[in-house]
Order: C-alpha cells, then sequence, then structure tokens
C-alpha cells in the first residue's frame, strides 16, 4: 500500500481504539509483549492436512470474527492511485547492472501494484482495484503476457501477496470491514484462512523462512513484528518500520527501512531469532521501496531513476534513468527469484 493508504490505515486504527474496540496487540507496541499460543495445531477438528506445517485455524486463537465497519470507515481501495506494473530484463556486467526491455504489462486505468514473482518466476502475483472498494489478486504470465483473476474475495480486499517459504501458498494482508489481518491463500486464491488471529492491524509483511512472519503492525509509531506461524507466538522487535520488508537472499534475516521522523533512513538487517539490528547502507533520500537480487544487490529508485547498491561498492549507482519516456515515478520493486526479470511500479501517467 502506498503513502496515502498508510494514512487510511492508520486513521481507521484510531477509529477502533476511540470506539473503545481492544487494540488487538497493535494500538500500542510493546517490544517485550508476546501473543501466547491457545493451543496445538490440528487440535480443534478442522480437516487441514496433517502435512500443513501451519494450522487451519490460527495457533493464537480462533478465526478472527469480523463485525460491522466502523462508523466512517473507508476502504484502501477507494483512494489507491492509478499505477502500472512495468516488466523488463536485468543484465549484470562485470562492474554495474543495465535495465532492458522495459515494457508495461498491466496499462490500464486504476490500480496495479504490489508485484511479487512466484518461487519459480513463471508468474508475477500483484493486487489490482477491481473497483472502488475492493482489490483482489491477479498474476501476470510473462511467457504468454495473459493477465488471470486469483481471488475472488467479496467481503474483503487482498494486499501485498507473498509466497511462503516450502509451500504451494503466498500470504497477504487481508482487509475486510476495517480489520487487517495476514491470511493464506493457495496459489490459485483457495482461502487457508488466518495465519494469526490476534496480530492486528498488519500493514505489510515478509516472511523469513517456512514459519517465520515479519510484520509491520500499524499504531502511532507502527512497529515491526516477528510472528512463529504455527506456534502462534509474536513479539514487537523494532519501531518505525516503513512498508518494504524483504527476505536477504541466501540467509535467514530480513530487511527493513527503519524511518525515525528526525534522522536519516537506513535499511537495515533484523536477526528474526534474536530481534538483532544492524545498518546495512543509507536508503536515498526519503525513499523506501527496494528490492534484493539474488546476489546481493540492492535496487532502489529516486523519482524516474532507478539506482543499485553493490556490497563491494558501498555506495547507490544509476542503473537507469526512465524520466523521457514521461511515465511517472518508480515506487515498488520486485525481482525475479534468478534475478533476470524486474517489476517496477510506476505512477500512471495522465
Amino acid at each position: 500500500m502506498d503513502r496515502r493508504e498508510d494514512c487510511i490505515m492508520l486513521r481507521t486504527s484510531d477509529m477502533m481504539r476511540r470506539l473503545g474496540r481492544p487494540a488487538r496487540l497493535a494500538a500500542v507496541a510493546l517490544p517485550a509483549l508476546v501473543v501466547a499460543a491457545c493451543g496445538p495445531p490440528g487440535d480443534s477438528g478442522d480437516d487441514t492436512p496433517a502435512s500443513d506445517p501451519f494450522a487451519g485455524v490460527p495457533a493464537d486463537g480462533p478465526p478472527p470474527e469480523i463485525g460491522p465497519a466502523p462508523p466512517g470507515y473507508v476502504p484502501t481501495a477507494a483512494s489507491a492511485p492509478s499505477t502500472d506494473i512495468w516488466i523488463g530484463r536485468l543484465e549484470r556486467t562485470s562492474e554495474a547492472l543495465a535495465l532492458r526491455d522495459l515494457a508495461n504489462a498491466t496499462d490500464r486505468p486504476g490500480y496495479d501494484n504490489q508485484p511479487s514473482f512466484a518461487p519459480d518466476g513463471s508468474a508475477l502475483y500483484f493486487v489490482r482495484a477491481v473497483d472502488s472498494t475492493q482489490t483482489d489478486v491477479f498474476r501476470y504470465l510473462p511467457a504468454t503476457a495473459a493477465t488471470e483473476r486469483v481471488t475472488r474475495t467479496e467481503t474483503a480486499s487482498e494486499f501485498s501477496p507473498t509466497f511462503i517459504p516450502g509451500q504451494e501458498a503466498f500470504s497477504a494482508i487481508r482487509e475486510a470491514r476495517g480489520r487487517q489481518h495476514l491470511w493464506r491463500y493457495g496459489p490459485d486464491g483457495q482461502d487457508m484462512g488466518a495465519v494469526f488471529a490476534t496480530v492486528e492491524p498488519v500493514g505489510y509483511h515478509a516472511w523469513a523462512d517456512a514459519r517465520t512472519a515479519v510484520m509491520f503492525v500499524l499504531g502511532d509509531p507502527p512497529s515491526l513484528w516477528t510472528g512463529d506461524a504455527p506456534a502462534g507466538t509474536a513479539q514487537a522487535v523494532a519501531d518505525h518500520p516503513g512498508r518494504s520488508i524483504h527476505r536477504i537472499p541466501g540467509t535467514a534475516s530480513v530487511s527493513f527501512v527503519r524511518k525515525p521522523p528526525d534522522a536519516e533512513w537506513w535499511i537495515e538487517r533484523l536477526d528474526p531469532a534474536s530481534g538483532a539490528t544492524e545498518r546495512i547502507a543509507r536508503a536515498l533520500p526519503n525513499r523506501e521501496d527496494y528490492a534484493w537480487t539474488p546476489d546481493g544487490t540492492i535496487l532502489m529508485a529516486d523519482g524516474p531513476a532507478l539506482f543499485a547498491w553493490m556490497p563491494e561498492a558501498g555506495d547507490w549507482r544509476l542503473v537507469a534513468d526512465l524520466a523521457e519516456d514521461g511515465r511517472g515515478d518508480i515506487s515498488r520493486i520486485a525481482v525475479s527469484p534468478d534475478g533476470e526479470r524486474i517489476a517496477l511500479v510506476r505512477e500512471r501517467a495522465g
């Protein structure tokens, strides 16, 4: 979700507090707070296969009950900006990266955003606003240039589809009448239920491994949480995170941008097991969206220009400046698992 969406979600969280609804772990993020598991997976009579590492019912409690929307609630989709997803090729020389064959994969008025490649790179999952109140998950197939609808959730919207390591499933943020939970779906959109019942409102997330989620939880300020899905435990580990959270290739660590209100923003490494963080690279000024390539290069945009940070160089170097095509600034970025394709979200011109 973009910065305007962040504001909507923050207002929604504030409304819930004013209405007296329990904070549900998100109104005030306390670093030492831990969500206790209510029981082991599979003891609630669900029909989830025994081989499934997650319970059909979240381990931290029964599935969340979604009541009426609070007064004044506005779905995030209502103010989603008009954006397109562009796909191109990444080529590496001995000293630099190059962007080739960039083309608009969605090219329509409306919100197409939050791209994420499938583990085998055969599909790009993304979120599309189907009307002014709802978003669903779609996928783009680079081999055929076909676009397919994945979810058809009439009572909720999905955001930030992200495949779960080791599973034939992806997770997404499910927004329903002002409540935001981390949810699980089969690769073709099958509803597999909530991942956590008590951690909310979740805005963004990534997976450190097959069981550990790292989540941006809305609040004032927002906080970064780690959660063990099969165990049903979660705790806050950092404050002032940005929305772009990624597993660092080849590791069990996760990166995020820390955005303190009166200091420089840095891309930081988080060890989910210990909660320890360390700085990796200074973010480009006031920028929070980035992605990793498999070899450890970080890609980040500033306006219509794409930059790369390479560990051996230790600074940001220009990859491509797309200002000449007049098609808008770059925000979110995704790179295919083999590092050969890149997806860029850009503002839609006009």
